[in-house]
């Protein structure tokens, strides 16, 4: 005998309550970290900001994640990440950069996915658009597992609003 398995609707009425309470612990999370990166103080601040919105068994899904050196847990090695990255050149950061734009948050069940937005500035000083996709697992409150995907934009395609007109740029 066959087991019914339910279909996903596209069309949900509203989040849950749990959804909303999971995108807010999200939400609270980012905001943490970017007002502690936009002080200065992210080293300093990273043990209370992962100690409130972090998981004991916290995971991290990146290979790159993995591969940092030290000992200890995701939660033990994104501290250390975050305290010892170098401080930023004067006139570099998120002032230089532009605000992070949130784009997208949705929740479903316990994951919540978040995509944003940020200029990054390349050697010559041009500013190009950044897309990062994050998507996290909330449980009682917690983070306990974050993927992570960034990527950068292309020019837009030829005849797209905004694109060069062609032959532009051409000797």
């Amino acid at each position: 005998m066959a087991a019914a398995v339910p279909a996903a609707s596209p069309a949900r009425a509203a989040e849950t309550p749990q959804e909303q309470a999971n995108k807010k612990v999200v939400l609270a999370f980012f905001g943490s970290l970017n007002a502690s990166d936009a002080a200065g103080t992210t080293g300093r601040d990273i043990p209370i900001i992962a100690e409130k919105f972090l998981d004991p068994g916290y995971t991290q899904h990146s290979e790159q994640f993995k591969n940092l050196p030290g000992p200890g847990t995701d939660r033990d090695k994104l501290i250390r990440m975050f305290q010892n990255m170098p401080p930023r050149p004067p006139g570099v950061g998120p002032a230089a950069m532009g605000p992070q734009k949130q784009v997208a948050v949705m929740a479903e069940g316990d994951l919540v996915m978040m995509l944003v937005q940020r200029d990054m500035i390349d050697p010559a000083g041009v500013p190009h658009p950044n897309f990062i996709f994050n998507m996290f697992r909330v449980k009682k409150g917690k983070l306990t597992e974050h993927w992570e995907v960034a990527a950068g934009m292309g020019p837009p395609s030829p005849g797209a609003e905004g694109a060069p007109p062609p032959g532009a740029g051409k000797p």
